[in-house]
């Protein structure tokens, strides 16, 4: 008896890193966006973070952006910019933040949308801060206030998409299209925009090799270098379940045809992607899309059941020709869409959509 109590406790001691890595990493996944990106804010506002990603002259930064492959920052600056103003609202104004430093974006106009995005907004090269002012032209204090521009954006603008939603629940992530058979995404937001945090970890050990680091710099680089990581996860795991849906609902997007969306269940889409169910639940509730023709879709709207896909299909087909019989309608669901149901479920459907009309 002791030594089964024994091994019951060795098992809980191993298993209790995982379970509480699984509650924090839910957690991360329920955090509203706009409580996220000031997360976000707090990170990339720390000394030990600034330090690590500009690094120095003789020192390259350990951690570079590493973008999502066919996506973008919507419209570029100067478009989103006009965008955050026009909607009002709670959504950021950007002059108001320009007031901090009325010559910014003169200068931002002056470098060009190819040099802004490439050493502030997208910022994939490790650069030391030195050399992105010699490059740009500008001082080191206008440099600093343009990358704390874009991380007050970030922050305060709650996802300007293009048309207003009275449901501001819905955190609407970014615009999707579909070319040459892939997803294409404009996020609305900066740091999605931007993508992955990439830690090189071999520049890292030579900066403990020549002690780049101060002791209270070691104490605390674990943990943070583990907070990273963890923000890393939360974000490649909901684009994963973003472009994934993107995929199977390809036609839906490309066509605007509600028939067209494929019958996806959480069971389906979680195996696809080797999570758990919850974890993709989370990772879809509260967030939306735009789609190509302006209209803002919840995640879980590209989630529809069988039933429901079923509906979409039978109101279409029966709206073209009433006439047709259940068996037939369930010979067609099954040579055109691959959907295989019973003659029964097909006349409790049509029952559905006839109740749901008068």
């Amino acid at each position: 008896m002791k030594s089964t109590q024994s091994l019951n406790a060795s098992l809980g001691l191993k298993q209790r890193p995982l379970l509480l890595g699984r509650m924090r990493m839910a957690e991360w996944l329920e955090m509203p966006e706009k409580e996220f990106a000031r997360e976000i804010q707090k990170i990339e506002r720390d000394p030990l973070f600034r330090k690590l990603h500009f690094g120095a002259p003789q020192y390259p930064g350990v951690i570079r952006r590493q973008r999502w492959p066919r996506a973008e920052f919507t419209g570029g600056f100067y478009e989103l910019n006009e965008q955050i103003t026009a909607n009002g609202g709670e959504r950021v104004r950007v002059e108001e933040l320009l007031e901090q430093g009325p010559d910014l974006m003169p200068k931002i106009r002056k470098m060009g949308q190819e040099a802004f995005e490439r050493y502030f907004l997208y910022a994939e090269e490790a650069l030391p801060l030195e050399e992105i002012a010699r490059r740009t032209g500008l001082s080191l204090d206008e440099v600093g206030q343009i990358n704390e521009l874009l991380l007050k954006i970030g922050a305060e603008a709650e996802f300007a998409s293009p048309q207003k939603t009275p449901d501001r629940r819905q955190s609407c992530l970014a615009r999707v299209y579909i070319e040459e058979g892939e997803p294409r995404f404009e996020f609305f937001s900066p740091y999605w925009a931007r993508g992955l945090y990439h830690i090189r970890y071999d520049i890292l050990e030579r900066w403990k090799e020549n002690g780049r680091f101060a002791g209270p710099e070691l104490k605390k680089l674990p943990r943070f270098l583990k907070r990273l990581e963890t923000v890393n996860l939360r974000q490649s795991t909901m684009f994963r379940v973003l472009e994934s849906l993107a995929k199977l609902q390809s036609d839906f997007i490309s066509s605007r045809r509600a028939e067209a969306k494929l019958p996806i269940s959480l069971r389906m889409l979680s195996h696809r992607l080797d999570l758990a169910p919850s974890t993709v639940s989370r990772a879809a509730a509260g967030r939306s899309v735009m789609m190509p023709w302006d209209e803002e879709v919840p995640l879980i709207e590209l989630l529809p059941g069988r039933r429901r896909v079923v509906r979409d299909i039978l109101a279409l087909w029966m709206k073209e020709n009433p006439g047709q019989t259940d068996a037939s309608l369930a010979e067609r669901l099954k040579a055109e869409r691959g959907i295989k149901i019973a003659r029964r479920t097909v006349n409790a459907a049509r029952s559905q959509i006839t109740s749901a009309k008068k």
